[in-house]
């Protein structure tokens, strides 16, 4: 690549020792990688990292690598979220410092093996002005496998991990930003602050930095420690497939009340072509 890069994206893909089904997550990842080389603008690079290759053929393209790793599976003795976690930051990381040391990318952003990406996010980026962040905070819900239906929402950022563009040049800046998702054991204190606030930074957090931790919903917050503004995207920029089997949370919607329901009907829409282009949503 003969310029920088204008954002990279991020890609940790779970173990086939991890999952229950590997061809139906290597195809869940197919399309995640097929929604960011849907992008209209080219100034973009991605590295995907993971123990075993997927079964399909991986992009012949100068602008992506695939990492393999071989570091030994974190234990499921504290629990498989852990566990998957702590994986899934190590391959971050891994993939991180390949980007840094080959493109120098402007821009970072961790993307699920299973969500999507906007086509439009990429042009979006090379025009917006210079923030030290951005968060998608309007993007949509989709649970796996619908065809005609899918949920919009206004808070993406607290549900789904594919919501956050950090510079390049604070993405490894330390701050109290592991929680204990992170591993991170909190006094009574900090597991209520945690337990009631999701957008505050958590008392007795641990030192670690911008990128590599799991508290999305916390960003805003973590940027205002560094001394910085999160800006938002102005338009619905991801998808967060709910429902996936093979995924860390398996999230999806249940109805709690009526009132519930309700809002949920709200925000129901029905997949537009145009939508399906978009996002290359299957």
């Amino acid at each position: 690549m003969n310029e920088r890069p204008r954002i990279v994206f991020l890609i940790p893909i779970l173990s086939r020792r991890r999952v229950k089904d590997w061809h139906l997550a290597c195809a869940y990842f197919k399309q995640t990688l097929s929604s960011i080389f849907n992008s209209t603008g080219g100034n973009y690079c991605v590295v995907v990292a993971g123990h075993e290759p997927p079964d399909f053929q991986l992009p012949q393209d100068p602008r992506f690598k695939f990492l393999s790793l071989d570091h030994p599976l974190p234990s499921q003795e504290t629990g498989y979220w852990f566990a998957a976690i702590k994986d899934m930051l190590i391959k971050v990381g891994a993939a991180w410092n390949y980007a840094k040391s080959t493109w120098n990318p402007q821009y970072v952003m961790k993307v699920d093996a299973d969500d999507l990406v906007s086509s439009r996010l990429v042009d979006w980026l090379n025009a917006a002005k210079e923030a030290a962040g951005y968060r998608i905070k309007h993007g949509w819900v989709w649970n796996s496998g619908s065809r005609r239906i899918i949920k919009c929402s206004e808070s993406f950022d607290l549900v789904c991990g594919t919501c956050l563009i950090i510079r390049s040049d604070l993405a490894d800046s330390k701050g109290p930003f592991l929680n204990s998702m992170d591993g991170i054991k909190l006094d009574q204190a900090g597991k209520r602050i945690e337990a009631t606030d999701n957008r505050s930074l958590v008392p007795g957090a641990g030192l670690g930095s911008l990128l590599l931790n799991d508290n999305h919903g916390r960003a805003e917050a973590q940027f205002r420690y560094l001394g910085h503004q999160l800006a938002i995207v102005p338009f619905r920029a991801a998808v967060y497939r709910v429902r996936n089997p093979q995924s860390v949370s398996q999230r999806g919607y249940h109805i709690h009340s009526f009132r519930w329901l309700l809002g949920s009907i709200r925000r129901t829409r029905f997949i537009t072509k145009s939508l399906r282009r978009e996002f290359m949503l299957g």
